[in-house]
C-alpha cells in the first residue's frame, strides 16, 4: 500500500531532501568523487521521493476511478417451479406469470392408462415435452386388486410394461421423469389406499416395484407421495414408508381445504400440525421427516380452493415455504406443481379466465 505524506508535512522537508540527493549523484560529495553503485541507489531514492511528493499534492477530493458495470446474472431459483393444465404446454402459463415452467405433471393412473401412457405419445400434450415430468401411475384398479395380491407379484408384469413404455417415451428427453407410484395412497379415495391391516403388504409391493424400476427405467426417480393428512385409513402414513434406499424423493399434494387458511397467522400456525394418528400434517412436519431419512422433498399438487375461499395468504405462504426451503438436498424442497387443472367447476385454477380466485391468482403471478 503506498504511503501518502500528509497535508501538514513541514514546509520544505521533501524539497531539502531532494537538493541534497541531486547534490550527492552529482559528486558533490565533501570533495570526493562520485561512487556509481551509490549514485544508483540514490537514484532510485529520488525517483521514489518525487512520486510521493506528486501524490501527496494532488487533491484529496478528486474521482475515484470509474469501475466497470455489475454484468452478474442473478442465479435461478433453488427449485423446479411449475404447474400441470390450462397453458403449460404452449407457454401461455410461464408468459403469465413471468417465470418460464420447469416442470409439469400428468396422471396415467387406471390399469389400462398407466401401459398406454397416452397423452407421452407423439402429438399429444407431452409428446415434445423434453422438460422434468411428474407422471403418477396407479397401483391398481378398483376391480382388480389388492395391496396382498400385489405384494405376492400379481401386477409386475403391468407394472414392467408400463415402465418399459414409460422408457421408451422418454429416454431421449433431458429432463428428468419422477414416477409418482400410488399417489395419495393414506387417502381413503383411490383403489390403491392402503388401510391398517394393509401396511405390511402395501411396503413390500413398493419394494418390487422399485426393483423393476430400477431394472427397468433406472434413470427415472422414483417418488412417495402422500396426501396432506391421512383419511380414513387409520394409520400414522410413516409406518407405510419402506425405506429410503427405495425412494427417491419424498412429496406430498397440499391444498387449501379441510379447514382452509385465510391469513397469515393461520397459515404460519398450520405448518407444524399433525393429523389425528401424529403423522405430518403441516409443511413443515413433512419436511422434517423428509431430511430424517435423508431425502428431498416434492410438492407435486398443490392450490388453492376456490369452494373454501379465496386466499392469498395461502399462495404467500406456500411461496415462502418453497423460497426457503429450496434446493435438492435432504430436507430440501427438489420441486413444486401448481394444480391449474381445468376441472370441479374451477376449483383449483389460477390462471384461467374465469378463475373463481382471482386474488390468489394475482398474488401468485406477483410473487412467481
Amino acid at each position: 500500500m503506498t504511503h501518502r505524506i500528509g497535508n501538514d508535512r513541514p514546509p520544505g522537508r521533501a524539497t531539502s531532501v531532494l537538493d541534497r540527493a541531486v547534490q550527492v549523484a552529482s559528486g558533490v560529495r565533501r570533495g570526493r568523487g562520485p561512487r556509481w553503485p551509490v549514485m544508483l541507489g540514490i537514484g532510485v531514492l529520488v525517483l521514489v521521493l518525487v512520486v510521493t511528493v506528486v501524490l501527496a499534492l494532488l487533491p484529496e477530493d478528486r474521482e475515484p476511478v470509474a469501475q466497470p458495470a455489475d454484468t452478474t446474472v442473478s442465479p435461478p431459483a433453488p427449485w423446479l417451479s411449475g404447474a400441470a393444465g390450462i397453458g403449460v404446454v404452449d407457454g401461455d402459463f410461464g408468459a403469465w406469470r413471468g417465470r418460464p415452467v420447469e416442470i409439469s405433471a400428468t396422471w396415467a393412473d387406471n390399469d389400462e392408462a398407466m401401459v398406454e401412457l397416452w397423452q407421452l405419445q407423439p402429438g399429444e400434450e407431452f409428446g415434445d415435452w423434453d422438460l422434468p415430468l411428474d407422471i403418477a401411475i396407479g397401483a391398481f384398479s378398483e376391480d382388480d386388486g389388492s395391496w396382498a395380491d400385489a405384494a405376492g407379484g400379481a401386477y409386475d408384469d403391468r407394472w414392467e410394461e408400463s415402465l418399459t413404455n414409460l422408457r421408451e417415451l422418454r429416454a431421449d428427453r433431458p429432463g428428468t421423469t419422477y414416477v409418482r407410484f400410488a399417489h395419495e395412497m393414506n387417502g381413503d379415495w383411490y383403489a390403491w389406499s392402503v388401510e391398517e391391516d394393509d401396511a405390511e403388504d402395501f411396503a413390500d409391493a413398493w419394494r418390487r416395484f422399485r426393483a423393476l424400476q430400477e431394472e427397468v427405467y433406472p434413470e427415472a426417480q422414483l417418488v412417495f407421495c402422500v396426501n396432506r393428512e391421512s383419511v380414513g385409513t387409520g394409520l400414522d402414513w410413516r409406518e407405510l414408508f419402506p425405506g429410503a434406499e427405495h425412494v427417491d424423493v419424498l412429496a406430498v399434494d397440499y391444498y387449501n381445504t379441510s379447514p382452509p387458511v385465510s391469513t397469515a397467522e393461520e397459515w404460519a400456525d398450520s405448518l407444524d400440525d399433525t393429523d389425528e394418528w401424529g403423522g405430518p400434517r403441516g409443511l413443515d412436519q413433512h419436511l422434517a421427516f423428509a431430511e430424517s431419512v435423508g431425502l428431498p422433498l416434492a410438492v407435486p399438487e398443490w392450490s388453492g380452493n376456490a369452494d373454501e375461499g379465496d386466499s392469498p395468504a395461502f399462495i404467500e405462504g406456500m411461496y415462502e415455504f418453497f423460497d426457503t426451503h429450496g434446493g435438492s438436498g435432504p430436507g430440501q424442497l427438489l420441486y413444486e406443481i401448481q394444480f391449474n387443472e381445468e376441472k370441479d367447476d374451477d376449483n383449483w385454477a389460477l390462471y384461467d379466465p374465469t378463475t373463481r380466485m382471482p386474488l390468489s391468482a394475482e398474488t401468485y403471478q406477483r410473487l412467481w
